[in-house]
């Protein structure tokens, strides 16, 4: 059984939709479960918009520690398949293993699905968590805690590309959206040798991250229809705009949560015969390419994010992303003070 201190620090995002940083116990790990200690976790999309949530309706919903896009290394104790000290990433999708879905693969589809931070036990947003595990990815040790945190975010990346079937990579694509998950689709693509993407953003800050990463980047959609469109942006204009650019026999590749009803043609769609599909999520088989990917040099996720220490993590911060005025955050929890 692992053993760890008594008491770790985790940010709480309370019901009124507060960040606050509590003492608390350190979780116990019980059977099958391994104890990890946090080197670093990301704030994703779903991550604010559970603060978004607690923001427009405080009080409707239970506190909860956050944070899915985990990199850390086995806490003190560790079991024989996973001794003290190795490096891992966590598969956040807890899935049953026994249904016909799971049986067939298609775990994102399983009916008992949770996630790690959001369904299950407390979140990345601390100290430790304890962890099934089977959610346990070994990751190299050179990677580094921040880069590794992001293997996660990318794995969704990777499964958005593969949802677009047998692509011709010499005709390019376009997406819509420049965010965490529309960068990383891009960057999936390139290192898997489609021709450079564009990306398309109303917002400058994303076009310039994009352009940083070697992108073309415009703030609206370009003047040729493209055999292959991803939406990233969630938005229904966003939607809208990639349905119509999707050129004949195309496909959407539609990569967002979308929180509003979605217009389609349904003549155009017909005429243009647009293979549409929905990309959830990311299977194992997904982490274990994206893993391959970086630690081989071909997909470099510099630009993608930004490191902060956990003292900078606040409301406001969490705020301005959610407002798109700050970047996505990594948060590198070898930034504390002290260790406690």
């Amino acid at each position: 059984m692992t053993t760890a201190v008594s008491r770790h620090r985790a940010f709480l995002l309370t019901p009124d939709g507060d960040l606050v940083l509590t003492h608390a116990e350190t979780p116990s790990p019980g059977a099958g479960q391994v104890l990890v200690r946090v080197t670093a976790s990301g704030v994703c999309g779903s991550d604010l918009a559970e603060f978004r949530r607690r923001r427009a309706q405080p009080g409707a919903h239970p506190p909860l520690v956050m944070g899915h896009e985990v990199a850390g290394v086995v806490a003190a104790g560790g079991t024989p398949e996973w001794p003290e000290g190795t490096p891992v990433v966590v598969d956040p999708a807890l899935f049953c293993g026994r249904c016909s879905t799971c049986r067939a693969g298609r775990t994102s589809h399983c009916p008992d699905l949770r996630i790690v931070g959001h369904n299950y036990g407390q979140g990345g947003l601390s100290e430790h968590l304890a962890v099934p595990a089977d959610a346990l990815i070994r990751v190299p040790a050179s990677l580094p805690p921040a880069t590794a945190a992001l293997v996660e975010p990318l794995s969704c990346a990777h499964h958005a590309v593969l949802r677009a079937g047998d692509a011709d990579p010499r005709a390019g694509a376009v997406v819509f959206g420049a965010g965490a998950i529309g960068l990383g689709i891009a960057l999936v693509l390139r290192a898997r040798g489609f021709e450079t993407p564009v990306l398309v953003d109303p917002a400058p800050g994303r076009r310039a991250a994009a352009t940083a990463a070697g992108f073309t980047a415009l703030s609206g959609p370009p003047p040729e229809a493209a055999p292959l469109v991803f939406e990233a942006s969630g938005a229904p204009a966003g939607f809208r705009d990639a349905f119509t650019l999707t050129a004949r026999g195309g496909a959407l590749v539609v990569a967002a949560q979308h929180g509003e009803d979605l217009v389609i043609d349904p003549w155009s769609a017909f005429a243009k015969e647009i293979r549409l599909t929905w990309s959830l999520g990311a299977l194992r088989s997904d982490f274990d390419d994206v893993i391959e990917l970086v630690h081989s040099g071909r997909l470099n996720p510099a630009g993608l994010a930004e490191s902060v220490r956990p003292t900078d993590l606040t409301t406001l911060a969490l705020t301005a992303m959610a407002a798109g005025a700050r970047p996505k955050a990594v948060v590198a929890m070898s930034g504390w003070d002290t260790p406690e």
